[in-house]
């Protein structure tokens, strides 16, 4: 099974460029924390505004701290099923966790071409494959049928599920369920989800992961008003495209700068000063419900 909270972990950048040492800290950082494992080069990752060697720099970079301390996943995503399978065989000669797939955006195809889709990406490796459900970026779904025909394939064990709709039926089929909707957290793990790859575990995984403890222990009511605390801040982060949120929120601390990749700006001084405020007072609230 795959489960806990897995750290979408961005792409930190000074004056225009990669900036290593910020993301090397923030890999160290994250080594103390109650996560999984990282995911590299994903939406939140800024990875689709990343060229081939900026990309091969973050992850370079992460593995130089990480080594085989915790599981790297890597994000793969676009529109062309044969550009994606052939980024996976480069990949493949990493020492990789597994890949989170999402459906071919743009082009929307039907839930047959789907499942080529993923069937072409999973036999061209023999790591785990994370299917990736994020219709509002792709256009297209991953319906829960095409989804139980995909876990035939062995390697197929897990979905980023962003449809709280389908957390359900999801949880009920042989593939662990991990939610990708930072507010519906706490919904997807009663309806039996398995964890999440979560942009908010940034600022709260060692929460997240005891939220999933107390429903795990049948604390269901402690979990939701633990995550209730959370709630003025998750908003926040995804105010704006994210990860401007989320870079706003660490550069409060000095942990990374806020600078984000054009055209997604970075966040607004408003936003930077509500984020502040919700912060010190999601820390007060944390502090009397921990």
């Amino acid at each position: 099974m795959v489960s806990g909270i897995w750290l979408p972990i961005v792409t930190p950048f000074k004056d225009g460029q990669v900036d290593v040492d910020a993301l090397q800290r923030l890999a160290e950082r994250y080594l103390s924390q109650e996560i999984s494992g990282f995911v590299a080069l994903g939406t939140t990752g800024e990875a689709a505004l990343l060229d081939h060697s900026e990309r091969l720099k973050v992850l370079r970079s992460l593995f130089e701290v990480i080594g085989t301390r915790l599981t790297v996943v890597v994000g793969v995503g676009g529109t062309n099923t044969r550009d994606m399978v052939q980024e996976i065989r480069e990949l493949d000669r990493w020492d990789i966790g597994g890949y989170l797939v999402s459906a071919p955006a743009y082009i929307c195809p039907d839930q047959n071409g789907i499942r080529w889709h993923f069937d072409q990406v999973a036999s061209v490796t023999e790591r785990p494959v994370i299917l990736y459900d994020v219709p509002h970026r792709t256009g297209v779904s991953i319906e829960t049928s095409t989804v139980e025909r995909l876990v035939e394939r062995a390697n197929i064990v897990a979905i980023k599920a962003c449809v709280p709709a389908t957390f359900q039926k999801l949880c009920q089929l042989p593939i662990s369920v991990l939610c990708g909707n930072d507010d519906a957290y706490v919904d997807c793990l009663i309806a039996g989800g398995s964890g999440g790859i979560l942009t908010s575990a940034h600022l709260f995984a060692d929460i997240l992961a005891e939220i999933h403890e107390r429903v795990l222990s049948a604390r269901t009511d402690d979990a939701v008003a633990f995550f209730e605390a959370l709630k003025p801040v998750i908003k926040l982060l995804f105010a704006a495209p994210n990860p401007a949120g989320v870079k706003a929120a660490l550069a409060i601390d000095g942990v990374i700068g806020s600078e984000t990749r054009m055209p997604i700006m970075e966040a607004s001084v408003t936003l930077k000063e509500q984020l502040r405020i919700a912060l010190d007072a999601c820390t007060r609230q944390v502090a009397v419900l921990a």
